[in-house]
């Protein structure tokens, strides 16, 4: 392949709060590989908002790497009290059960930030996370990632904010409308992780902030009780 290649963006916010939403303690749940549940290339939906996707390969870490870097985000700009827990596979399959409705799948995340004294719970989803195959100037298949984040609210159990990335980088020559992302990325074909993080870090533009940030600090709490934080 050329050298003109730049990404195609998706990011959507799907749920936005419609007045300011103030919150001082989250609860930030672990990302959840989807395959895990549903296999890979099948229509899926999302337990949280039913928003249905396409799964594909979703690498070996991608869950915990897309969670560090989320939450790595939120301690160094944001002044929020991180409480971090990974769920028991019990849990998991009680919470993101086929049959589970989107409502009772937020009330019983509302359940596990009030059990935590959180004011909201932030849970995400990956639904694919393929590394590209190639180098930096010339690639066979590119990187692509989808991920979905969310936030209820423990006080009604309420969806208060939804954002999802998803995003395949394709040749400039295939979209000229992508330069800026294209220069952004140094003109070269990305790995899957440095795509995931640009899609993070815009997703986190998007995320309700406190009214003062505090930059620098970091005041995640780790879960003794459950599996350790890796």
């Amino acid at each position: 392949m050329g050298l003109n290649y730049g990404c195609q963006t998706r990011v959507y916010v799907t749920e936005a709060p419609s007045e300011q939403v103030k919150f001082k303690k989250i609860l930030v749940l672990a990302f959840k590989d989807v395959t895990m549940m549903s296999g890979d290339a099948v229509d899926t939906r999302c337990p949280v908002c039913g928003r249905v996707f396409i799964t594909g390969e979703v690498a070996g870490g991608a869950a915990n790497f897309l969670t560090d870097q989320f939450i790595a985000l939120l301690g160094r700009h944001t002044d929020y009290q991180l409480v971090f827990e990974r769920l028991t596979a019990g849990s998991l399959a009680a919470l993101y059960s086929a049959n589970q409705t989107t409502v009772a799948a937020k009330k019983a995340l509302a359940g596990e930030g009030r059990e935590n004294d959180a004011d909201v719970v932030l849970v995400g989803f990956v639904y694919r996370f393929r590394e590209r195959i190639g180098k930096g100037y010339g690639v066979e298949s590119p990187a692509s990632v989808a991920f979905g984040m969310h936030l209820i609210r423990v006080a009604d159990s309420r969806l208060i904010w939804s954002a999802h990335f998803d995003e395949t980088q394709k040749s400039l020559g295939d979209n000229l409308f992508q330069l800026g992302s294209f220069l952004s990325r140094g003109g070269r074909w990305v790995t899957v992780e440095e795509l995931a993080t640009s899609g993070l870090e815009e997703i986190f533009e998007k995320f309700p902030k406190p009214d003062r940030p505090a930059y620098g600090s970091e005041r995640t709490i780790i879960k003794s009780n459950h599996e350790g934080h890796k």
